[in-house]
């Protein structure tokens, strides 16, 4: 399964990315604030950041999971993440994910 596919997947089965886009959004609307109102980004560029740090979350999870799985049709993939519930905690960790600025 690639990464595609998975965000996919998880966006029909979970609420993983729903968690993750809204916490990564306010995120980045509050480090918005701190910018200077000529340079603030519009909602679009917030969008694509939010989008490209989703992305970078949805790589570390296919690659955390890549060695875990002996074929990598999306069917043995969803058999994985059933029998190992996990979405479950894929949910539970980004209701958790703390988000801080790096400065």
């Amino acid at each position: 399964m690639d990464n595609e596919t998975l965000k996919d997947y998880l966006a029909n089965n979970s609420q993983v990315i729903t968690i993750f886009m809204e916490k990564a959004t306010d995120f980045l609307n509050r480090k918005n604030e701190d910018r200077a109102p000529a340079r603030r980004y519009n909602d679009a560029e917030i969008a694509r950041q939010a989008d490209k740090m989703l992305d970078d979350v949805i790589a570390n999870i296919h690659d955390k999971i890549v060695p875990h799985t002996r074929e990598q049709t999306p069917a043995a993939w969803e058999q994985f993440l059933s029998e190992n519930d996990v979405l479950d905690d894929l949910e539970l960790s980004m209701t958790e994910l703390p988000f801080e600025s790096e400065d």
